[in-house]
């Protein structure tokens, strides 16, 4: 029996396994809740909700083709023994980028079964290679899906197909509010308005967080999860700037192919941890109370309380608000990198585990030079007059203009119910610049930037 695995490739256009198996006749699309993967600590409901999302609309894809989507909740490894008593004999074809994917290789190896993967190996190659490779891959034909998907006619008792017993499934953490849904079908309206017309103010708009939130091609959770393939975006960006009718216009499309191509090397990279020996030297003690109002939202400073408001609503933020919020409590507070990393990965819908540690990694000093920010001065440059400020924090939504960002010095302050400034960021930026310059010469020869590496990196598509 061919056994198609969806696990972050919940699409049906240019899924190379699902057509690859379908030619050699019966198949059985086959999704595993991994109990084990849904209790990690940077998963969530609102991630699995989006999942949810998806396979709901997999499921009708699938029917629409004559066949099922089964389900599973369960251990991969007691699932594929069930289908192994069942048929005897099973092939597995999976997608290389699957959570399950070293599992479904040692169960296999170990039961002598056989398994097709596909998708492009980017891992340890050189920046010339992921070049080379990445072109071949991206320039390959997209693949079509299936005429017809043939299941078979009995299935072991381990397989169900009715996904209300997958939505009873419990997941912690916060739903969102006013954020985006899963699905194929989603994601290709939202590349199709890209390129129609919200690119035209990519560039301009990337930092600025209202704007960006439309401008942006808002991608990110849709290719994360796999309702659409990197090939197919980057194929229909390529015809979109073929039609361009300016250099302006080229000039858009051209950023956001670059930074999809930094987005897919980054995310080839093997997580790594988020914290060093040199970089505990000069950490402040856990602090509860200040990770609490970062992460609430209640830090007194408005474009970072704005961002963590807006993030635990909507599950997005432009790149430069990721940037702020992470640098102020690594870089300006000083605290372990670990927990504020992990409340993060909860949060964004977009999380991916490779992408989100070397996106945190960079932007902690831990992989380049350090970035210390000062949010006050930013927040004016990304947010002048206030309006996404005004949008998230009820507090300060009557001030006036010239008091939006440093609102403890409104006469009537202490009447808003806004919380003061937790710190002296000034004084504490200061003081960390201190500490890591101190650190950076205690460890010198200085850190030199590896083969490929890009001073700006920016994930936000």
């Amino acid at each position: 029996m061919n056994i198609v695995l969806f696990n972050r490739d919940l699409r049906i256009f240019d899924h190379q396994p699902l057509g690859e198996a379908a030619k050699m006749g019966e198949i059985l699309p086959l999704y595993i809740l991994e109990p084990s993967e849904w209790e990690e600590d940077t998963h969530s409901i609102r991630h699995f909700q989006f999942v949810v999302e998806s396979l709901e609309e997999l499921s009708e894809q699938i029917e629409n083709l004559g066949g099922k989507l089964f389900f599973s909740i369960n251990k991969l490894e007691e699932v594929l023994e069930k289908l192994l008593e069942a048929y005897e004999s099973i092939n597995i074809f999976v997608h290389r980028n699957s959570f399950l994917l070293e599992k479904i290789l040692e169960w296999s190896e170990h039961n002598q079964q056989r398994v097709f993967i596909y998708g492009p190996d980017f891992g340890s190659v050189t920046a010339k290679l992921f070049k080379q490779l990445f072109q071949e891959h991206v320039k390959e034909p997209l693949v079509e899906k299936p005429a017809k998907i043939y299941i078979p006619k009995e299935t072991p008792s381990v397989l169900f197909t009715d996904i209300k017993k997958i939505k009873k499934f419990r997941v912690k953490g916060k739903r969102i509010r006013f954020g985006q849904q899963g699905g194929e079908s989603r994601a290709t309206e939202t590349l199709d308005s890209f390129l129609e017309e919200r690119f035209a103010n990519y560039v301009g708009n990337q930092h600025k967080p209202l704007p960006s939130s439309f401008s942006s091609s808002r991608l990110s959770a849709y290719i994360s999860w796999g309702n659409i393939s990197v090939r197919t975006v980057f194929q229909k960006t390529t015809e979109a700037l073929e039609t361009c009718d300016s250099t302006e216009e080229r000039h858009q499309l051209e950023t956001f192919l670059s930074k999809l191509i930094a987005r897919v090397k980054s995310s080839s990279m093997i997580p790594e941890n988020n914290e060093s020996v040199e970089l505990s030297k000069i950490k402040n003690g856990w602090n509860e109370e200040w990770f609490e109002r970062w992460l609430e939202g209640r830090t007194g400073f408005p474009i970072i309380d704005a961002a963590m408001r807006s993030l635990d609503k909507t599950g997005w933020l432009n790149f430069t608000l990721r940037e702020m919020v992470t640098s102020f409590i690594t870089n300006t507070l000083l605290m372990d990198g670990q927990k504020p990393g992990t409340a993060l990965a909860q949060l964004y819908l977009d999380y991916e585990p490779a992408l989100h540690s070397f996106y945190f990694r960079h932007i902690s000093g831990l992989t380049a030079k350090v970035k210390i920010i000062n949010p006050l001065r930013v927040g004016k440059q990304i947010d002048p007059e206030g309006a996404f400020i005004r949008r998230y924090i009820s507090e300060l939504e009557n001030i006036p203009i010239e008091y939006i960002h440093e609102p403890w010095l409104y006469p009537g302050f202490y009447q808003l119910g806004y919380p003061t400034p937790m710190i002296d960021v000034v004084k504490a930026n200061k003081s960390a610049r201190q500490k890591f310059k101190s650190l950076t010469q205690e460890t010198k020869p200085a850190r030199k930037n590896t083969e490929g590496e890009t001073e700006q990196l920016s994930f936000d598509l």
